[in-house]
């Protein structure tokens, strides 16, 4: 399997080439390289990836830590993750959070309705999801919003059969933020993630969001979510009527995310990046 993309020709002489997912081009000598990893969820969990997917992710990394001055990541937790499981040094190592803009969108409809996001796979726990959401008994309706992925059937099954659950699929930005600014909450109890943009993308909304108690949940959300043990679903059951039920505690989440979405901007990640280029430069 060649692994590498020919882009020597077009790119003539540069200086540094980034690699921004998963891919490698062939590069000529001379040119300082650095790739982006997102996650290393096919090392850590690898019973969430079809198998040769994560075969052909553990070979492109390999060959990268070879080849690469310098890796990207979105998170202390992947950061955590590369010197683990890849045994990458920590100075070549750069941690460059995504960002949000908040962008004011007129809600989708006013009644009361939860909202999970996220392509529908089975890392992002939309079964546990759905059958702590049956427990609960609730008039409030549970949207889904993604795209199909992997080994989805069951999911889209369960959801069809589930009184209250629809699923919407994969929706176009303007509409994605509008469901998003109508939602009662975002749900996002993911299993494993690099970052999770959801999660920052409904706080910066100021939306009640809850989230799984896991870095980099944990790391992104700090005290502006609710955080649950995502493999508990009695836990989510009662999270999610907590969340219903307690509008003190809503108003509170709504509140604190814009202030701690805040700190994530593009404007951020765009200096971080640059000063990941300048250190492997130097």
């Amino acid at each position: 399997m060649d692994l590498l993309l020919p882009a020597d020709r077009a790119l003539g002489g540069c200086d540094l080439f980034h690699h921004t997912n998963y891919w490698l081009a062939r590069i000529g000598r001379g040119t300082r390289q650095v790739m982006t990893i997102h996650d290393l969820s096919h090392l850590r969990d690898p019973a969430y990836h079809l198998p040769r997917a994560a075969e052909a992710l553990a070979a492109v990394l390999e060959r990268a830590r070879k080849v690469c001055a310098g890796f990207l990541v979105p998170s202390e937790t992947t950061a955590r993750d590369c010197e683990e499981l890849l045994n990458i040094p920590r100075d070549k190592i750069f941690v460059t959070p995504l960002g949000v803009h908040a962008v004011p969108a007129e809600p989708a409809r006013s009644t009361p309705y939860l909202l999970a996001l996220g392509t529908i796979e089975p890392r992002k726990n939309h079964a546990r999801l759905i059958r702590a959401y049956a427990r609960l008994r609730t008039d409030v309706p549970l949207r889904l919003v993604g795209q199909r992925g992997w080994s989805c059937d069951a999911v889209l099954e369960l959801a069809e059969a589930t009184p209250g659950v629809t699923w919407a699929g994969h929706l176009p930005e303007e509409q994605m933020r509008a469901e998003l600014a109508g939602a009662t909450a975002l749900l996002y109890p993911s299993l494993h993630e690099g970052f999770g943009l959801p999660v920052l993308e409904g706080m910066a909304a100021g939306v009640a969001v809850l989230t799984s108690d896991r870095d980099p949940m944990r790391e992104i959300a700090g005290d502006a979510a609710l955080l649950v043990d995502p493999t508990d679903e009695e836990a989510l059951t009662a999270a999610l009527a907590r969340l219903l039920d307690d509008e003190a505690l809503r108003i509170r989440l709504a509140q604190a995310g814009p202030n701690r979405a805040a700190g994530y901007t593009w404007e951020r990640c765009a200096d971080l990046t640059r000063a990941a280029y300048e250190a492997v430069l130097a």
